[in-house]
């Protein structure tokens, strides 16, 4: 059974296009994101925060 922590989690991997070689693409506002570390984590909390695009 999944938590509810898990259900707002989204499945970053999917969420980005990785189709360029220079990073993960934001389907939202189409910036280039790195892909180590926590960078998509980070983006993708940047969206969700009341003052993100």
């Amino acid at each position: 059974m999944s938590s509810p922590a898990d259900e707002a989690t989204p499945d970053l991997d999917a969420f980005y296009d990785d189709a360029s070689e220079a990073g993960l693409t934001c389907p939202v506002c189409g910036v280039l994101v790195a892909r180590h570390g926590d960078f998509p984590r980070v983006h993708w909390d940047w969206h969700e925060a009341s003052n993100g695009a």
